[in-house]
């Protein structure tokens, strides 16, 4: 019998038949996984499936490609916490649909994993402030999950130049240019903020949305497509309203 414990985070959930159903979690120590939730429809084990949650998870099957058996009880209750914060909950739907998508199953991804559970922990305490303040940390998370699965943004000019410069990326290659390499070619490239190579920069509104199209067009062309899957619904949602917030 194979099994393993883990603090997980609720991806998705789905029911499959009347009372049972299907979880996707991300591991902090195994990555994603998929598993089968007897009773998921029932009054006690709904709360705890529910997306964003975090779980202390157990997993068990006869055989490794079996898709096992989930067990788990609630830790933070953040699907609940969010809820009724519309930006917040936005967030949480989009970060939670990408990484469910994109990551490969039982892959460890510990870096992915835990600066997702930082992320979500800090926008569940304060939903309303966090929701803001939050999206320069999602946006390098996207990029850090795309150099995750070999599709990482070329930074090297920028060690030459510095976070003052402005800089531009590759749609086909994800290489970074200077502005006056980009040349006549600038308006078929995205814009790439500065919040990606300096920590201590949290940009305004139209630096998130850039960042948003710039990481979401490399997130369906080299992750998404390749697995006939478009960019979820929650993340097209949240370009449409941090797009709302520029003045």
């Amino acid at each position: 019998m194979l099994t393993w414990s883990s603090p997980c985070i609720v991806l998705n959930a789905r029911l499959y038949g009347e009372t049972d159903g299907i979880a996707s979690i991300l591991s902090l120590d195994h990555g994603l996984y998929r598993g089968l939730v007897k009773g998921m429809a029932s009054k006690k084990q709904s709360p705890i499936w529910q997306m964003g949650n975090f779980v202390a998870a157990s997993w068990s099957a006869r055989l490794q490609d079996q898709l096992g058996y989930l067990k788990g009880e609630l830790v933070r209750a953040n699907f609940a916490s969010l809820s009724g914060h519309p930006l917040a909950f936005t967030i949480l739907s989009s970060i939670c649909s990408v990484a469910e998508i994109g990551l490969l199953e039982r892959q460890p991804v510990e870096n992915i994993a835990k600066s997702l559970f930082q992320l979500l922990t800090l926008l569940s305490l304060e939903p309303h402030e966090q929701s803001i303040q939050i999206l320069p940390a999602l946006l390098r998370w996207e990029a850090a999950l795309l150099a995750e699965l070999g599709y990482g943004l070329d930074y090297t000019i920028c060690q030459q130049y510095g976070a003052n410069a402005a800089y531009y990326v590759s749609p086909k290659t994800g290489k970074v240019v200077t502005e006056a390499m980009a040349g006549e070619w600038k308006p078929r490239l995205f814009r790439m903020p500065s919040l990606f190579i300096d920590e201590n920069d949290n940009g305004n509104a139209q630096d998130w949305y850039d960042g948003l199209l710039m990481t979401g067009y490399l997130l369906e062309k080299h992750v998404f497509s390749l697995k006939n899957k478009s960019l979820p619904n929650a993340r097209l949602l949240l370009i449409e309203k941090i797009k709302h917030l520029i003045k």
